[in-house]
Order: structure tokens, then C-alpha cells, then sequence
């Protein structure tokens, strides 16, 4: 019988011709296979059956996801770590990415944050500029609001989104998967309210030092990137409402 594919032959000859996502839209993309339940399928060496999980946590260096019940029960192949092929067939668009095993249980696995995933078919939902300032006001955990100004949004569903920038001295601090309400307000008053969770924080000092290496107050910004989280259709409906007019299209 012939052996299986090894994780780096599999991804050479199945997915070396997939187009390689940029690294600002990784973070949205693994965000979108845990909104939608995508199943992940896995791969790993000296392991004939495949293996197929699904996204249930993401931390900042590390992926939690919940393996199906299609193996073996106590034989959980990727308790001993290694390398692992992951790939996930998605309705607009299909990604894949090698990963390291760094930690199991009995129905669950940690693998390593992916440096470069490989993306088919399609491309994220467009990101649109605005034509009039938008200003963001984010209730973290029901007791921090954060204030800002939004940079562009992108619209779609479960990959609409918005980027905002925000005052940061360097007294806060953000964690991925954070959810809280959202209130966005035009320049006549306007406001549209909803959740959003957010999906990625990048701190930016005014003189681009790296905050790491400043001690004491930090004079800076933060890039924030939010995920909206809609009750039904209709929230949705009613954020494209409210966004009418004010986005560049072209």
C-alpha cells in the first residue's frame, strides 16, 4: 500500500499554486472560519485518515480547535505535537495553512499561530474608504469605552467589519475575541448601535518606536480591527442603511 503524503508534500502538490494572503488579513480570516463553523480538515505525517475540527478559540499565538469524532475514540493522533497541514473549504473563498501541535486533549488541539496561510478563490470582502468622518465609540466589557475615528469598513455578512484608530497612552490594554456594543455616529447626529468584537490591535507610537522599548508613558495610537456581530439580517440591513452616502466606491 502506498504511504501517505507528508504535510510538505501535500502542501506542494495540492495548494502551492493558492495565492498567499496578506499578513494583515490572516487574523480576519481565521476569524470568519470560527463565525462560520467551517470544518477544518487536517493533516499530519504518518497519520493515513484524515482528521476534521472546527475553530473554537483564538488567542493571540495559538489556535483551540475541537476535533470531530471521526477518529479512532482514545487515539487522538496529534496528542504527541508535530506538524499539521490545515486546510478549510469555505463557501467564497477556501485556506490553508502548516501549523505546529502544541498541545492536545482528549477531543481538542492547540496548534501554533500560522505565519503564512494560503488562500482559493476570492478575495476578503472590499474595504471601503470613507467620504465623511465616522466616529466610534466601543463599551468594552460594559465598563471601559473606547473612542475613535473609523479608518474604512468592509460590508458582507459575517466578514463585515471596520477599522478604527484610537488614542492609546499605553494604559490599555486590548485582547483578541474581546466583544462589546458599538455605537457609530455621522457628522449630523446620525448613529447606528450594535456589537462588534475585536479581532486584532496594533499599538503605534507617534516618534514609531516600539512600545516594547518605552517605559513610562506611551504618546501613540492604537489600530484597532472589529468584527460587527449581527442579531439577524436586519441589523445588517440597517448598518448598510446607515453607511449609504458615505463610503468611497471607487
Amino acid at each position: 500500500m502506498q504511504n501517505s503524503l507528508s504535510v510538505d508534500e501535500r502542501l506542494e502538490a495540492q495548494f502551492s499554486s493558492w495565492d498567499i494572503a496578506p499578513a494583515a488579513e490572516i487574523p480576519e480570516l481565521l476569524f470568519a472560519l470560527r463565525t462560520h463553523g467551517t470544518t477544518i480538515t487536517l493533516f499530519k505525517d504518518q497519520v493515513q485518515q484524515a482528521v476534521t475540527a472546527q475553530v473554537t478559540q483564538l488567542e493571540a499565538k495559538s489556535i483551540q480547535l475541537t476535533l470531530q469524532k471521526n477518529y479512532q475514540l482514545g487515539s487522538n493522533p496529534f496528542q504527541f505535537g508535530g506538524k499539521v497541514l490545515c486546510v478549510g473549504y469555505g463557501k467564497d473563498y477556501s485556506i490553508s495553512f502548516v501549523a505546529n501541535t502544541t498541545a492536545a486533549e482528549v477531543d481538542t488541539i492547540e496548534v501554533s499561530y500560522p505565519t503564512t496561510v494560503r488562500i482559493r478563490k476570492g478575495r476578503m470582502h472590499e474595504r471601503f474608504a470613507l467620504k465623511v468622518p465616522i466616529s466610534a465609540q466601543w463599551n468594552k466589557d460594559n465598563h471601559e469605552v473606547i473612542f475613535g475615528d473609523v479608518m474604512d469598513v468592509s460590508l458582507g455578512g459575517f466578514l463585515g467589519g471596520m477599522n478604527v484608530v484610537s488614542f492609546d497612552n499605553g494604559t490599555r490594554t486590548f485582547q483578541r475575541g474581546e466583544i462589546g456594543q458599538v455605537t457609530l455616529t455621522k457628522p449630523d447626529g446620525q448613529k447606528w448601535l450594535g456589537s462588534a468584537e475585536l479581532r486584532r490591535s496594533d499599538r503605534i507610537t507617534a516618534d514609531k518606536r516600539d512600545p516594547e522599548d518605552i517605559i513610562g508613558p506611551i504618546n501613540g495610537f492604537s489600530l484597532l480591527g472589529f468584527a460587527f456581530l449581527f442579531n439577524g439580517p436586519e441589523q445588517s440591513l440597517s448598518l448598510e442603511k446607515f453607511l449609504e452616502g458615505t463610503l468611497e466606491t471607487m
